[in-house]
């Protein structure tokens, strides 16, 4: 197990151009300061792992949803990707709408916020799926070990001598936290996806692709009907790496890596995990009285 830092403030580190050490840098990915900068963090975006796959530590990165900014290219390439794929052949930009970081009611007294809503609003709309969806934006998540990650940066600036080899050093020890980044999303998941659905929609969940092969160990048995092209009301699409020409990263949809289904059966699937365990209330007890039992 082992990262190192891929992206810094949106530089690949295996790059050819040089990287040098930033305290007050412009977000490449949306228009707005560094949120990590901003919070005296290093501002790094993804890592890789020592198997190669890359992991994105930036809520930023894949598709910031931080409202009352103008959209960048980035921000307008990728929502234009899913706009592609959830509605092919309908997918002309001036016919699709976005809203950013909308407050959805749940309660009286809380409310959730959706990434994006995304609307289709072709006249001559005449797919089977949904033309309006919630569209959520989760890439990667945290690291186990994130202070080896900055000490290794922290070392990097300090050296004179420093190179983009120096800041890509690979870090053991550090790992991807899978089932942080899906618990922490889980429960917002099957609310929002659930108002969608009572509200005539559907949800769109963009993840990296670790967190895809996460989720896939928990529904590849379950013989999930693929509606794409047919009345699905949930999607799943993974966004993988790719160099660009200019040498930095991009990002695009995995074909091999998405799910069209239904929501219901979906949710189904995550509340039915496991099987009936007998021996878990058989053989040794402690009793409250401090004796020892068998049962």
């Amino acid at each position: 197990m082992g990262a190192k830092v891929y992206e810094y403030l949106g530089q690949r580190t295996e790059g050819v151009n040089k990287i040098v050490p930033s305290s007050d840098g412009q977000c490449p990915f949306m228009d707005a300061k560094c949120s990590k900068i901003v919070s005296n963090n290093k501002p790094i975006c993804s890592v890789k792992t020592s198997g190669g796959e890359v992991w994105i530590v930036c809520k930023h990165r894949l598709c910031s949803t931080l409202k009352n900014i103008p959209l960048i290219e980035h921000q307008i390439e990728i929502l234009q990707q899913v706009a592609n794929h959830i509605w092919p052949g309908h997918s002309n930009p001036s016919n699709i709408g976005i809203k950013r970081e909308v407050s959805i009611p749940v309660t009286q007294t809380s409310r959730y916020n959706a990434d994006y809503i995304m609307v289709n609003n072709d006249p001559n709309f005449r797919l089977s799926g949904p033309k309006r969806v919630v569209l959520e934006m989760q890439g990667g998540g945290e690291t186990s070990n994130t202070g080896h990650i900055t000490n290794s940066v922290e070392q990097w600036e300090q050296d004179p001598n420093r190179n983009n080899a120096l800041l890509g050093i690979m870090n053991d020890g550090v790992g991807t936290i899978q089932t942080n980044a899906w618990r922490r999303q889980q429960e917002q998941f099957i609310i929002k996806g659930n108002i969608a659905m009572e509200t005539g929609g559907g949800i769109v969940f963009c993840v990296g692709k670790l967190l895809y092969d996460y989720l896939e160990d928990r529904f590849k048995d379950r013989h999930l009907n693929n509606l794409r092209g047919h009345n699905w009301t949930l999607a799943l699409l993974t966004f993988t790496d790719y160099v660009k020409p200019n040498g930095t990263v991009g990002f695009r949809i995995d074909e091999s890596r998405v799910l069209y289904t239904n929501y219901q059966n979906f949710i189904q699937v995550l509340i039915s995990q496991g099987s009936p365990f007998p021996s878990m209330f058989h053989g040794e007890f402690e009793t409250l009285a401090g004796d020892q039992i068998v049962i």
